[in-house]
C-alpha cells in the first residue's frame, strides 16, 4: 500500500538503509531503496541503471508492475535523472507513472536526492553491486554471437 512521505523523510530512510548495507542474500540494498521510493510515491515503475558499456544495464527495478517489467507500456509520464559523481556519470534512475503531467519539483528534487546518495554508495561501499553488474554485462556479451559483418570481415582478412 502506498502512502505518501515528505522527501526529508524518504531520503533519511534511504541514507539509514545505505549506511547499513545489510545485503540479504534475495535483496540488494538497492531493491530495497526502489521499495522505499515506491512505497510512498505515485510511481508504478521505478528502475536503477547502471551506465555499462554501450547500453545501460538494470541493477534494481520495482513497484506496481513487479521487478521484471522494463518499461510499462500503459505509462503514461516518465522522468530520468542522472546519477553522477565528480562529473561522471554512474547511471540513472528512472520513474513512471499511469497518470499524465504527474512529476512534478518535489520529484525531480527527490529523485535527484536519491540519485545522488546511490552515486555515493555505488563508488564507496556499494562498489561490488557495480562490478558484479559489469561482469554480467561482459558474460552476456561474450555469450552473443559475433555480428555477420564481423565474420565476414575476418574470412576477407584471412583470404
Amino acid at each position: 500500500m502506498k502512502t505518501y512521505r515528505p522527501a526529508p523523510a524518504v531520503i533519511a530512510e534511504i541514507e539509514r538503509l545505505l549506511a547499513a548495507n545489510q545485503a540479504a542474500f534475495h535483496q540488494s540494498p538497492l531493491d530495497e531503496v526502489i521499495d522505499v521510493v515506491s512505497r510512498t510515491r505515485h510511481y508504478a515503475w521505478i528502475g536503477i541503471y547502471l551506465a555499462a558499456g554501450e547500453s545501460p544495464q538494470l541493477l534494481g527495478s520495482g513497484g506496481e508492475s513487479g521487478p521484471t517489467a522494463m518499461a510499462l507500456p500503459e505509462s503514461r509520464t516518465r522522468i530520468l535523472v542522472s546519477m553522477k559523481i565528480a562529473g561522471r556519470e554512474l547511471g540513472m534512475i528512472a520513474a513512471e507513472s499511469e497518470e499524465e503531467n504527474v512529476f512534478g519539483r518535489e520529484d525531480r528534487v527527490l529523485l535527484e536526492s536519491v540519485a545522488n546518495l546511490l552515486a555515493r554508495f555505488l563508488t564507496g561501499r556499494g562498489k561490488y553491486l557495480v562490478r558484479r553488474a559489469r561482469e554480467d554485462a561482459r558474460r552476456r556479451k561474450s555469450k552473443l554471437p559475433e555480428p555477420a559483418s564481423r565474420r565476414e570481415n575476418k574470412l576477407a582478412a584471412a583470404s
